[in-house]
């Protein structure tokens, strides 16, 4: 992603407090922390050199020294001897990401690591800020998640009420959860359909209505859930590939932009479910592999086409 000069300003206010704060370290030390480039991080150095109070003499300038790119150091950091505060929507985006993690962490040591973050966190920003946070998101907790997990523990079918974003349409089903997790902010229930065992993705924040069902210890193990392996699918996109990335972010495991084109990896559980995905986006999507995959859409879109003529 190209570098604006808004992330170079921020790189470079942070700079200058952080080489106060450890002298002695080499450029390529510091491009590693910033991730960054040595030659990057030298443009950054050689303009804050240029940089200081008003009156701009050598009396008022940042005096850094970096003429050695094994040893930098700062002499004289002006006004920026310490880091930045954090902005409101910084700590409360901290603060939030923090209680989602306490909440949904299973292992000891993770709950602890997360409880000290926590508590530094409190410690910076004050404690009356982050409790009137804790309050208002526990306010907002949604009572489905609750559900889920009963029917996780319990190893109960649920009857769902979903609106489903690639067909617009609102259905009732009935599946039986596997797993609950969550994915760049967004919530996800994996979980085997009744009918026929296949496993299917469902986002929390599409499920309308939510009931508990029997209790079936064994499905999972009659429906050899170990047995259902992720397909991996490599596509092709235009400039709408973004839209594509931000809709069916649950699947796509990475991404690359090259001249307006997006390379998406997927991982789907249902080749029925994708193919009908791919052949209904409204805009060009090329299947790279799997060539099989890439057969079956083009014989459905032939198929389409042909009701057209």
């Amino acid at each position: 992603m190209k570098e604006t000069a808004l992330d170079r300003v921020s790189r470079a206010l942070n700079l200058i407090p952080f080489i106060a704060a450890n002298p002695g370290l080499s450029i390529t030390q510091i491009a590693e922390r910033f991730d960054s480039t040595p030659a990057q991080i030298s443009k950054d150095l050689t303009l804050l050199h240029m940089c200081g109070l008003p009156g701009y003499t050598h009396l008022e300038l940042l005096d850094i020294d970096y003429e050695d790119p094994e040893y930098v150091s700062v002499l004289d950091p002006q006004v920026l001897d310490h880091p930045r505060s954090l902005s409101q929507t910084e700590a409360l985006t901290l603060v939030l990401g923090l209680e989602l993690l306490s909440e949904i962490a299973k292992d000891p040591a993770e709950r602890e690591a997360i409880s000290k973050l926590q508590e530094r966190l409190s410690k910076i920003i004050g404690d009356d800020f982050a409790r009137a946070i804790s309050i208002a998101d526990g306010l907002v907790e949604s009572p489905i998640v609750k559900d889920l997990e009963s029917a996780i523990s319990s190893e109960r079918f649920i009857h769902i009420t979903y609106n489903s974003a690639s067909s617009d349409t609102v259905t009732t089903r009935t599946v039986f959860p596997v797993e609950l997790f969550f994915k760049d902010g967004i919530g996800y229930i994996q979980a085997l359909m009744e009918s026929d065992a296949e496993v299917r993705t469902f986002r929390i924040d599409r499920i309308i209505e939510l009931t508990l069902g029997d209790v079936d210890s064994n499905f999972a193990n009659r429906a050899n859930f170990d047995s259902h392996t992720n397909i991996e699918i490599e596509i092709e996109m235009g400039e709408d590939g973004l839209f594509f990335l931000e809709k069916h972010n649950e699947i796509v495991t990475s991404s690359r932009e090259v001249n307006s084109a997006f390379f998406l990896t997927l991982k789907v559980n249902s080749s029925d479910w994708i193919k009908r995905v791919i052949s209904s986006w409204p805009g060009r999507i090329t299947v790279v592999k799997p060539v099989d995959l890439a057969q079956e859409i083009d014989e459905i879109t032939r198929a389409a086409l042909l009701n057209y003529s």
